[in-house]
């Protein structure tokens, strides 16, 4: 329905409010029956009126033509009803987008991805579907709801399509919520299978997930070995590929075209590694009626491959730089033309790329593929030899529009990067010219760069690209003066700025600087928690983008495979390499991933560090005594300094929840009130101080700790204490 068709009638306007660890709202204009029952004409792969596809329509406009709900009256709407995603579990965080389709709204929730049916018109829950994945779901690099699902009809029969974090795909039917016994195995396809690589038993040694981004992962099982219920640990069954090879999991849902579901994979963060190969992304196509495997085509291309000549350490599994480039976002489709268009992630690791010579194609790029055979129609690579993670974080958007009076078939990509990549979708080439530019190389020893990047000339930027004296504010001479001394303490430029090392050492001597400005950040211009809409009736794109000024430095992890990450020390971590020789761990400050990990302290302060979880946003400071080492009595001020830094990192400092605060904290440590033996822990989550605990001996094994601070001690133990 258009704007200047027939409107919706109702009496009143409601808000459907889908409630979880996060709320997330759907606005829904209830019509009197559903338009797939009245026979309304699908458009770009939905139906007027509903929403079908994870971006509305396979165009990925992310747009309604309904207008019952508008700014008149925007103000004056009212909750209708509140559906809780946390009633199964908690999730790291919510950011599906549920879909409406004939009648019924269908979503994902909790970290298991389950499945849900609910009623529009009360927030009943209609069906719940739940499978249990064992060790698969526990060492999922990527246990969150994933976005969403997928919705599939003929006119008659409906599919639910879920792709669950152990990597599993199913197929249930939307009406009922029972998995279609002629799908796979019991309407479940196993996608470990299919990708060319053996499957062997799994096993655990620990009851914790996996940790960003691979430590403490599951390995093959060793013969006989069975499964302890108590300890949590052993074989449970469960089979998938050998994570030898690393870890592949989903955090996107899929998209279908006509009558095949195409998916891809996500795969380990990718900063904080410890090895220098991982799985590789692919895009594959599944017959919606009966799960079979149509067709593959590797994301890294394998040798003989076109673009495996972009690896020159080579690009098979286990070569070195191989890994990612994996299709984690969503994807958008020309069923018309048969193209699905794929946004692909760069390579291992986010800001070093010296194991990885090379442009790494299909890295950091769009790929156009046809959806009968999975052969590549055309590509556009958006950063040369990634190392900034600036990875293609959503779908891009499809338009039909009349640029200089002639009528085009364009997608348009927005990027982390700050740019809008225009390119005619049939062929993949530039709307506008795309100019490739000189830019800065690094001084990072064994990094080679790409001489030149693709610059678009229209449209203009929509975020802060990199940092120049001109972008400083200068209200007064002084005020300009001052912002100049701080911006020049770290490496400036225009755009993809290289990271600098954080122990001065270059590949030609000592460098100027030890950080490098990072904007806009790995966390946009766009990303997947933001974006970009279209109005497929106007041409307009409407892009929300965000801007962050960071800092880039890389270090050598010394228990990591890689020569360079971003600061951070792995030493004891499960899976990690064991120490080197008089191994002393490292004082660092914040990654470029905006996530904390060992601040520096004053020296005359023995040993205080702050550490965080990016994967759930906790922090903890721990305070030890000790002047030589890790367990020699000292003063309080390293326990007033490791509430300080906390407070400082989290900017929380008054804020409670539970009865502690920091301050309260703090004053305890200024009187002196631990004693001469004990370890401070204190915990801090996106909602305040969660436990204050004085706690003597271990503290991973105290029975009162709660399970967040057990898991953040356990890294803090880990971290070289």
């Amino acid at each position: 329905m258009t704007r200047s068709q027939q409107r919706f009638t109702r009496q009143t306007l409601r808000t459907a409010v889908l409630a979880g660890a996060v709320v997330a709202a759907v606005f829904l204009v209830r019509a009197t029956s559903s338009s797939a029952r009245q026979g309304k004409p699908i458009v770009r792969g939905n139906v007027a009126g509903e929403w079908r596809v994870w971006g509305a329509d396979a165009w990925s406009t992310r747009y309604s033509p309904l207008d019952q709900i508008n700014a008149a009256n925007f103000n004056s709407l009212q909750v209708a009803w509140t559906w809780d995603a946390a009633k199964d579990g908690s999730d790291e965080y919510y950011r599906t987008t549920p879909l409406y389709a004939n009648g019924r709204i269908l979503t994902v929730a909790t970290t298991h991805r389950y499945a849900y049916a609910i009623d529009p018109a009360n927030g009943t829950t209609l069906w719940t579907y739940k499978l249990n994945e064992g060790i698969r779901y526990q060492k999922a690099p990527r246990q969150f709801a994933g976005r969403g699902l997928a919705y599939w009809t003929d006119g008659n029969a409906e599919r639910a399509i879920v792709i669950t974090p152990g990597y599993h795909l199913v197929s249930l039917d939307a009406k009922t919520g029972t998995p279609d016994p002629k799908f796979g195995k019991d309407g479940v396809v196993d996608l470990d299978e299919g990708l060319g690589y053996p499957l062997v038993p799994f096993a655990v040694d620990d009851s914790n997930s996996l940790e960003i981004s691979e430590a403490y992962p599951a390995r093959k099982a060793k013969p006989g070995e069975t499964w302890d219920p108590v300890k949590k640990i052993g074989a449970d069954g469960t089979v998938g590929i050998d994570p030898a090879a690393g870890q592949l999991a989903n955090s996107s849902p899929a998209i279908i075209v006509g009558n095949t579901i195409v998916l891809g994979n996500s795969s380990i963060h990718g900063y904080y590694l410890l090895h220098n190969h991982n799985i590789s992304g692919t895009i594959r196509g599944f017959d919606v009626h009966t799960g079979k495997q149509l067709w593959k085509f590797n994301l890294l291309p394998l040798p003989g491959e076109y673009g495996a000549e972009t690896w020159k350490n080579g690009s098979k599994l286990g070569d070195p730089g191989t890994g990612k480039v994996d299709p984690w976002a969503t994807y958008s489709a020309d069923p018309a033309l048969g193209l699905v268009y794929i946004p692909v992630g760069e390579g291992i690791v986010d800001e070093y790329g010296g194991h990885r010579p090379g442009d790494n194609l299909f890295a950091t790029s769009i790929v156009a593929i046809d959806v009968k055979t999975g052969k590549r129609k055309w590509h556009f690579q958006m950063v040369h030899h990634d190392i900034w993670d600036y990875d293609i974080p959503m779908a891009p958007n499809l338009l039909d529009v009349t640029i200089d009076g002639r009528p085009r078939k364009i997608i348009a990509a927005t990027t982390k990067i700050g740019w809008a990549y225009v390119l005619d979708r049939v062929t993949g080439e530039p709307i506008w010219p795309i100019v490739e530019t000189p830019v800065g190389q690094s001084e990072v020893p064994g990094e080679v760069l790409s001489p030149t990047q693709p610059i678009p000339t229209r449209p203009a930027p929509y975020a802060q690209m990199g940092l120049l004296e001109s972008d400083l504010i200068d209200y007064t001479p002084a005020i300009k003066d001052s912002a100049l001394k701080l911006a020049k303490k770290c490496r400036m430029g225009p755009y993809f700025i290289p990271g600098s090392p954080a122990d001065g050492k270059g590949k030609n001597g000592p460098t100027q600087y030890t950080c490098s400005w990072y904007a806009p950040g790995a966390a946009g211009g766009v990303n997947i928690d933001g974006g970009t809409a279209v109005d497929p009736e106007t041409g307009m794109i409407y892009v929300g983008a965000q801007t962050g000024m960071t800092t880039i430095s890389v270090a050598h992890d010394p228990c990591s495979e890689i020569l360079y990450t971003s600061p951070h020390n792995s030493c004891g971590k499960l899976g990690a390499l064991p120490p080197p020789p008089s191994y002393q761990p490292p004082q660092e400050g914040p990654s470029s991933t905006g996530a904390y990990s060992r601040p520096q302290v004053p020296n005359t302060i023995a040993k205080s560090i702050a550490i965080g979880n990016p994967a759930d946003g906790v922090f903890a400071a721990r305070a030890m005594r000790g002047t030589g080492g890790w367990s020699a009595a000292v003063s309080d001020e390293s326990i007033v300094a490791a509430i300080r830094l906390l407070a400082e990192t989290t900017g929380i400092f008054t804020e409670t929840a539970g009865g502690a605060t920091l301050a309260g904290a703090l004053a305890l440590a200024e009187q002196g009130r631990f004693g001469k033996d004990d370890e401070v822990v204190l915990c801090i989550t996106g909602n305040g101080l969660k436990t204050l605990d004085a706690i003597s001996g271990s503290i991973a094994d105290s029975p009162i700790v709660s399970p967040k601070v057990r898991e953040v001690a356990a890294l803090v133990e880990a971290a070289g204490a």
